[in-house]
């Protein structure tokens, strides 16, 4: 059986760079085959991420936190309600193998495992709890902040298990550890935007297809740890050496304006 793995992901192209990293580390690492969807918004009306914003269908995109904010809570619905999922967002790698985190036990009443109850970026699902837990996907489209909602009331500590006794599978930008390689970190997120490593490629590439990158709040800064953009850059490197290049990832459809 494959591991489900579902990647918030930009729908302009925007972060190819880190799709690669993030794909390459998962396979890297993975001891058991790896089904992962990149949840995009598409103009496809055949796509569960359907979005004509301007004329109120499909998902209504204002108020967004990002182009992707609201497609974790879809995922239980998605798989059916059936078996477990993994939501990550794009802005990863990893630093061990995926199905560590995928056999935690759940225990009883608990329907999601995070880091705690507010930190979801990466999540791992017992998709048939989904049903009781979270509004249908009909809602999660048309609702304009009911994703905010679900974040703030429906997860407590009793329905929300910590997978820090298994390792650190959400380390935001190195925290407190003096070596990234420490075995206690299983997973990297660069959760800054304008310092995330992926921009020094990004940027130069969207701007010579005259694009631009979805988040525009604030420019481009260094990271506060020097260590995190130097292992991307490895990672990177190392992504195209075993095929996974972030052209692979570009899609010809291009969404567009977001509707933010």
């Amino acid at each position: 059986m494959s591991i489900k793995i579902f990647v918030g992901t930009p729908a302009n192209n925007e972060d190819l760079e880190s799709q690669a990293v993030l794909d390459w580390t998962l396979h890297k690492y993975a001891s058991a085959p790896l089904e992962i969807v990149w949840m995009k918004l598409s103009r496809d009306p055949s796509s569960f991420w359907y979005s004509d914003w301007r004329n109120g269908k499909g998902w209504i995109t204002k108020g967004w936190a990002t182009p992707f904010s609201p497609f974790r809570w879809a995922i239980p619905e998605y798989c059916g309600f059936e078996g477990r999922a993994i939501y990550l967002d794009v802005d990863m790698w990893l630093m061990d193998d995926i199905t560590k985190l995928w056999d935690i036990p759940f225990r009883s009443g608990v329907f999601a495992i995070a880091k705690n109850e507010r930190t979801f970026c990466c999540t791992l699902f017992d998709c048939a709890k989904g049903r009781h837990f979270l509004p249908p996907v009909s809602r999660l489209r048309s609702e304009i902040g009911l994703y905010r909602t679900v974040r703030k009331k429906t997860f407590t500590p009793t329905t929300v298990q910590s997978f820090l006794p298994w390792g650190n599978w959400n380390c935001l930008d190195g925290e407190d550890y003096n070596d990234l390689h420490d075995p206690d970190i299983k997973l990297i997120h660069c959760t800054s935007i304008p310092s995330q490593p992926q921009l020094k490629y990004a940027l130069p590439r969207l701007a010579a297809a005259g694009q631009k990158h979805w988040y525009t709040l604030n420019p481009p800064r260094p990271h506060l740890r020097a260590d995190i953009p130097a292992m991307f850059d490895e990672l990177l490197v190392e992504a195209i050496a075993n095929g996974y290049k972030p052209a692979n990832y570009a899609t010809a459809e291009v969404f567009g304006d977001y509707g933010r």
